[in-house]
């Protein structure tokens, strides 16, 4: 992807998520940005993982010919259910999703909308976590495929969901929820094949996030429609800048989306938790 691109905002667990946005050659440490005015500019052009320069995605971050034609967009990367590598069958291409789908996968619970089960790989750890606005979460289980955490996620969603609320986790900070008890009762609906693979090790992990103020009644921005979006950003969330006006933009949904970056100093507040 081109330097000029917007990518996801790096993130780093301390006292306070760390974020750090790199673009144009530059790496911002956004949390110092807080209380300042930002501008994010786009140019009008996005460009593909392929290298080629489109007017617009077809769907998810892909042109038309990857999102057909490319492993990364198969069904499988959505419904890691589907997955089949496991099974030496092919979806688009074998040895990509072997890579892929057979390495070490955790199943977890997180509370940030609420309480929801979700999957991530191993090497991903606290990261899909803190970029999913989660304030709370604990692993379940660990399995050795993508397949297997598929088939224990749609077991529980029965139970709790599997998605994000990106407008209630952005509304404010959720309730605390005891974690521990949680994974207990929903431990038992886990099917006996992969009981096996239930972690004992109990850790909660507490994620707090720099958010001066939340919004009370959430505008999205998108850039096709908002090409030129400023004003003062307030605090991150997830992978969401929170700004004046109850406007909130997210930075990894226009992932690719060419863009300039800028930022001047205006008063700055003391951050709220």
């Amino acid at each position: 992807m081109s330097r000029d691109t917007l990518k996801k905002m790096r993130t780093e667990l301390c006292d306070v998520v760390k974020y750090s946005l790199e673009i144009n050659g530059e790496t911002y440490n956004m949390n110092d940005l807080i209380g300042k005015n930002i501008k994010i500019e786009w140019k009008g052009k996005v460009i593909c993982n392929c290298g080629e320069e489109k007017k617009k995605f077809f769907r998810s971050g892909f042109c038309y010919n990857c999102y057909w034609t490319l492993p990364e967009a198969s069904q499988s990367i959505f419904k890691p259910e589907l997955c089949t590598a496991h099974l030496n069958i092919e979806e688009r291409d074998l040895e990509w999703e072997k890579k892929f789908q057979l390495a070490p996968h955790y199943v977890y619970l997180a509370n940030s909308s609420g309480i929801k089960v979700g999957i991530t790989r191993k090497s991903q750890g606290v990261v899909r976590w803190m970029d999913q606005g989660a304030s709370q979460a604990i692993l379940l289980a660990e399995v050795p495929n993508r397949r297997y955490s598929g088939d224990i996620e749609v077991s529980l969603k029965g139970f709790v969901d599997d998605i994000t609320n990106w407008r209630k986790m952005l509304s404010g900070v959720p309730q605390s929820v005891d974690l521990v008890k949680l994974k207990e009762q929903l431990s038992e609906h886990v099917p006996e094949e992969f009981k096996q693979y239930i972690l004992a090790d109990n850790t909660v992990t507490e994620i707090r996030y720099p958010v001066n103020k939340y919004p009370s009644k959430i505008k999205n921005l998108k850039l096709e429609k908002n090409p030129v979006i400023e004003g003062e950003l307030f605090g991150i969330k997830g992978q969401y800048l929170i700004l004046d006006d109850n406007r909130v933009f997210n930075i990894r949904s226009h992932e690719g989306f060419v863009a300039d970056f800028f930022y001047n100093d205006i008063p700055k507040q003391g951050l709220l938790f």
